[in-house]
């Protein structure tokens, strides 16, 4: 009876602890959590930690009816499509992610074929569908994207365009930190990539070459150019001379003569004294011109000035022939006959008194902490105005030119406006804004400076 009854005992010990030990298991997936950064720089993988639950909050691996989870995306690459139950260890998983291109994305977990809904760590915030944002990386390779030309004396735009290694334009930069050299017809200029604006940067030179110069970027962490590009001169042939000069003048007495160097395509050959031949001034009267040679490299900006004399009293015409050359080059204006007169045969003449012309001026002082203006340059002229390029010799970065705009009056009546404004090359663009069917305009470089705009009533 007793071995019985310890039997008995035991058996009742085993139900209870059996009883005591029942595994109940999570219920089927229905949430995951994650904590994690929306942003992926491309190019760079990231490994995203997600935790299962059921709708009670229970770690979970149980997928119900289907054998395995399915990952899709819109755009980016990830490590594994599918998440079988033997890869989700405590309700824990992982999913490495990585973008390439530029652009927003979204990744999204199936079951069954439904979205699993997604709670967004701190704020439990739910969503069906996790959202990226892929930014470019950090510039890997640099194109030069400036003109393969230029035109001597004038204004080029120097153009370098950084891209990741992706090939992505480098937009987003404020987790970047990278500085290059560029160097274009003996200029230097150092840029870090948060100084401009979008993947472009670009600023203006004035090249006096006649030959090819290059352009080059280095990176300067790595002391290592990245990019190059050859720039040839566009050849200008003279095609014309103008001559410009006094209607009337007296033997013996001094007078200017100004010539200006055309191409075929009617603009001035700043480089003249450079690629030109010495000008011959021919005339149609029986007396001497002197000197009447005009050097090439009396031109400066494709203008030469020159005071001659004339020794005959008659009326005669000027033309100009190049040195070597027997034909005389056109001229910009048909020629005009001069009246050369001495003292004694000028007469008294009734002249009509001319109508008084509204004018006025603009005088515009550059303080010397900014630097010292070296030379003006006009850029163009229209029927809407003229604009010059204010160029200094020696310049300050350290101070700054702000923007700067006024109106141009006459008898308190506006007839246009002055502006001017530093460009990217650190020299300032002055824009005079003025109706020039109705208006002249002259400009002139005054000591201590300054710079004077002068405007009258034709």
């Amino acid at each position: 009876m007793v071995f019985f009854r310890i039997i008995f005992v035991m058996a009742l010990l085993i139900i209870n602890i059996s009883k005591s030990q029942v595994l109940v298991k999570p219920g089927e997936i229905t949430y995951l959590e994650v904590k994690y950064n929306d942003t992926l720089v491309a190019g760079e993988p990231k490994t995203i930690e997600f935790k299962a639950t059921d709708a009670f909050g229970n770690p979970s691996n149980n997928l119900g009816l289907v054998d395995k989870i399915k990952v899709i995306s819109n755009g980016l690459i990830l490590d594994k499509s599918e998440i079988y139950p033997t890869e989700i260890k405590s309700g824990i998983f992982t999913l490495k992610v990585n973008g390439k291109k530029a652009g927003d994305y979204s990744i999204q977990f199936l079951l069954n074929e439904k979205p699993i809904i997604i709670k967004v760590q701190p704020t439990n915030a739910l969503t069906p569908t996790l959202r990226f944002k892929v930014i470019n990386n950090k510039a890997d390779f640099v194109i030069i994207t400036s003109p393969d030309t230029f035109l001597p004396g004038y204004p080029y735009t120097v153009k370098v365009s950084f891209y990741d290694k992706e090939g992505n334009p480098v937009i987003t930069k404020y987790h970047l930190n990278q500085s290059f050299t560029i160097t274009a017809n003996g200029t230097s200029k150092e840029v870090n990539i948060n100084d401009f604006i979008g993947e472009t940067y670009e600023y203006q030179i004035i090249p006096y070459l006649t030959k090819e110069f290059s352009i080059e970027v280095i990176d300067k962490y790595i002391d290592k150019k990245v990019a190059s590009k050859i720039i040839q001169p566009e050849k200008q042939e003279i095609s014309k001379i103008d001559i410009e000069m006094p209607l009337e003048l007296e033997v013996g007495k001094p007078f200017k003569i100004k010539l200006k160097a055309y191409d075929t395509k009617g603009r001035l050959i700043k480089v003249y004294d450079k690629i030109g031949k010495d000008v011959i001034l021919k005339t149609s009267g029986t007396g001497d011109l002197i000197p009447n040679k005009v050097p090439k490299e009396a031109f400066s900006d494709g203008v030469a000035e020159v005071d001659v004399i004339y020794t005959k009293s008659e009326t005669i015409s000027i033309y100009p022939e190049l040195e070597g050359s027997s034909k005389p080059i056109q001229t910009e204006k048909p020629q005009k006959e001069i009246k050369q007169e001495t003292k004694q045969e000028k007469k008294q003449e009734i002249k009509e008194t001319p109508k008084n012309k509204e004018k006025t001026s603009v005088k515009l002082k550059f303080p010397p902490e900014i630097g010292t203006i070296g030379r003006l340059v006009e850029l163009s002229s229209t029927e809407n105005g003229t604009s010059l390029k204010i160029i200094f010799s020696k310049r300050d970065l350290d101070y700054e030119v702000k923007k700067y705009e006024k109106d141009i009056t006459i008898k308190n009546k506006i007839i246009g406006k002055i502006v001017f404004f530093e460009e990217p090359d650190h020299n300032v663009r002055l824009d005079i804004m003025v109706d020039t069917k109705k208006y002249y305009i002259k400009y002139q470089l005054l000591p201590k400076n300054s710079v004077e705009v002068e405007i009258e009533e034709k």
